[in-house]
């Protein structure tokens, strides 16, 4: 686990695993990038993992709470996501010892074809109030692409960083992140729309046809 600023941590599965099992007296805020949002994917990572959760909410695309989303692809803004409607967004629960966690679990395969844009406002909104509150963890499987590209993300928006600025600053904290390429086209995207996801651009909707044409 390794601090990147001040209450803002990045770290892989390993490192969740044990904040969860054992609490942490630095860690109050957990986001998991992991494939499943399910709590059930430390289980099957190590056996004999049990990790307590209570559920808070799930959020759908264009949707909020349990309810059903919007028409298809519409984001709350009313503009097009490249998600389907039924795709959840996050899950918010309390989680660990004594449920006194707050983990948000974003489900994100580690491919360059993945979408990262669409789940960034809510990644990047979760780790700037677990900032305020306390510090978070945010991890993945090995703690080297998708943590790195949403941590990458959040310095962008909030330092006004570049995409290659950002990387540079998060490979002083810690030098073995990688972003998978997929990503870092995407976080450069993210740069020319000014650090905010905005469907309406024709930056993204040249993204969103190419997610069109790579999707079976």
């Amino acid at each position: 686990m390794h601090l990147i600023r001040e209450n803002l941590f990045i770290g892989n599965i390993g490192d969740a695993a044990q904040v969860l099992q054992n609490g942490s007296s630095e860690i109050t805020h957990i986001l998991s990038v992991l494939s499943s949002a399910s709590i059930s994917f430390f289980s099957e990572w190590r056996s004999g993992i049990t990790i307590p959760t209570e559920e808070i909410k799930k959020v759908f695309v264009g949707g909020s709470g349990d309810a059903a989303a919007a028409p298809e692809g519409h984001s709350d803004d009313g503009s097009k996501s490249c998600l389907s409607p039924q795709k959840l967004l996050y899950l918010l629960e309390y989680a660990g010892k004594d449920l006194k966690l707050v983990r948000m679990a974003v489900p994100i395969r580690d491919m360059e074809s993945e979408n990262l844009l669409d789940y960034l406002d809510a990644c990047i909104d979760f780790i700037d109030r677990s900032r305020k509150e306390g510090s978070v963890l945010v991890h993945c499987f090995a703690g080297v692409s998708r943590s790195a590209a949403i941590i990458m993300a959040y310095l962008m928006r909030t330092e006004r960083l570049s995409q290659e600025d950002a990387l540079e600053s998060l490979k002083q904290s810690c030098e073995f992140v990688c972003p998978n390429d997929g990503f870092l086209e995407q976080l450069k995207m993210f740069e020319e729309m000014d650090y905010k996801v905005d469907h309406a651009s024709t930056i993204y909707k040249r993204f969103r046809l190419k997610v069109l044409g790579t999707s079976p």
